[in-house]
């Protein structure tokens, strides 16, 4: 009997190791800020999957970009924010509405220009930072937009002390949407709406999703355990803490939520628990695409849409 009680305690004990092990892959892979591009563009690969129709899309939005870029200089403009030196591109517009484009997990502000563009044509000033961590931006470690919304407070005084009547709209996709409804729960002045693309619901549930979708393991208790990991020895945040869900809850702003109906990495059974969160004046918008892919599947119907909703509070 104590035989098979030794083997039961043995098989606990190196079950525990095993989960504190996977805990300490996710942190490595998924928060600590990688310094090797073809490791990136692996985990980017894996993570984020287009249609033929939403590469073809990109790819023609490269070559567009050029000439936008060619044709529409841009000042390199900088923050600090919390001892990290943060990089943003700034479009000069006409008028006194500005749109912070907010990119994703992985991502790079480069990623956010074939949008901006609608939005610089209509004379908005336009700004797309590098989140920290992530292009040119300082960091060590990813925020997954719970710390990103600080810094997004820090670029809305940078443009507030140039512009104190500025009208200001936050538009994220994925991450960066999380980051937009972050943000937006702080109730910062001058914001006048949002528009977020495939934000999920907690960092918890969105680490949850990838651990299902790429390992096919559970949640608990390796979340749990690299989230006591993480908030304790990297000087980082507790993964529920992390809830976008009770900031959407606090938000006065407008907002349009969207969200891709073939999405695989974030079920759209999220967007629609936000939407039912958030108490201001709100719409939601399904496309047919995957995840953060609805500007690629249908750009043009993408910003009417986008439009008809801002039109209403600029």
């Amino acid at each position: 009997m104590r035989y098979y009680i030794y083997i039961i305690i043995g098989a606990l004990i190196l079950l525990f190791i095993f989960y504190v092990y996977c805990s300490l892959i996710l942190i490595k892979e998924g928060l600590i800020k990688s310094t090797s591009k073809k490791k990136t563009n692996s985990r980017k690969k894996e993570l984020f999957h287009r249609s033929e129709n939403a590469n073809k899309k990109l790819r023609q939005n490269k070559i567009d970009n050029v000439d936008f870029l060619d044709k529409n200089p841009f000042d390199k403009v900088e923050i600090n924010s919390y001892g990290y030196k943060l990089i943003a591109d700034l479009f000069t517009g006409k008028n006194n509405v500005w749109v912070i484009m907010i990119h994703g997990y992985l991502g790079k502000k480069e990623e956010m220009i074939h949008m901006a563009k609608y939005y610089y044509d209509r004379g908005y000033n336009v700004l797309l930072p590098d989140l920290r961590s992530h292009g040119e931006s300082e960091g060590k470690y990813i925020g997954m937009g719970y710390t990103d919304r600080l810094d997004i407070l820090n670029w809305i005084k940078f443009i507030t002390d140039r512009d104190k009547n500025a009208k200001i709209i936050l538009h994220g996709h994925s991450m960066g949407a999380a980051t937009t409804l972050f943000t937006a729960g702080e109730k910062p002045k001058n914001l006048v709406c949002c528009i977020s693309d495939c934000s999920y619901t907690s960092v918890y549930d969105i680490f949850g999703s990838q651990l299902k979708m790429l390992y096919q393991l559970p949640s608990f208790p390796i979340l749990d355990i690299a989230s006591f990991i993480f908030k304790v020895f990297f000087h980082g945040y507790g993964f529920r803490k992390a809830n976008v869900i009770n900031f959407t809850k606090n938000i006065e702003a407008p907002v349009l939520f969207i969200h891709g109906t073939k999405d695989t990495l974030l079920p759209y059974k999220m967007c629609d628990i936000l939407y039912d969160a958030c108490s201001s004046k709100k719409d939601k918008r399904f496309f047919e695409a995957g995840h953060a892919q609805s500007e690629l599947e249908d750009e043009e119907k993408y910003f009417d849409v986008i439009f008809e909703f801002i039109d209403k509070f600029i």
